[in-house]
């Protein structure tokens, strides 16, 4: 191949690799407004928190924000810090969000508490249109509850009555 061939090819591959980042580079910074639920300063219900999230993994990086915790000192943590999304899938409007033991090794327990928990979660992803329910997992397996108080072995749906 000749000098002028092998240039001619490097510089189409430099403008192709520019235009791919061009029309990819939005889209994976892209932020969208979601909304998180989280305690409200008596511990008994769910308020809701918006916040920026990028669009690329979304429902992870949703729940992500929700493992951070409020922004608002008038609200409070519904999940552990120490707690980490494994996995999330979403098929046929359920979506499966696998957690760290993390969630239940330092969750703090009580009925209410492991409640806010669950529904914050839940009522964080059902927000989208794509979500109905939610089952939530431990290290890839299904748990039966978090601290005792609440059934986790079937999907969960939203639930009006826990928001503020």
């Amino acid at each position: 191949m000749s000098a002028s061939k092998a240039r001619n090819l490097l510089i189409v591959g430099v403008i192709g690799v520019v235009i791919a980042l061009i029309l990819i580079y939005p889209r994976l910074f892209a932020t969208m407004e979601v909304e998180l639920y989280f305690s409200d300063a008596q511990a008994q219900l769910l308020v809701v928190e918006t916040r920026e999230v990028r669009r690329n993994n979304l429902y992870q990086n949703t729940v992500e924000e929700l493992i951070k915790g409020p922004q608002s000192e008038e609200l409070g943590v519904t999940i552990p810090p120490e707690a980490e999304v494994i996995d999330l899938e979403v098929e046929d409007k359920l979506a499966i969000v696998d957690f760290s033991q993390g969630l239940v090794e330092q969750h703090w327990g009580g009925t209410t508490g492991e409640i806010l928990t669950v529904y914050s979660i839940v009522t964080t992803l059902a927000q989208f249109d794509e979500i109905e329910q939610v089952q939530i997992l431990l290290e890839g397996e299904e748990v039966k509850t978090l601290s005792g108080h609440l059934k986790l072995e079937q999907p969960l749906e939203f639930d009006p009555h826990l928001i503020e």
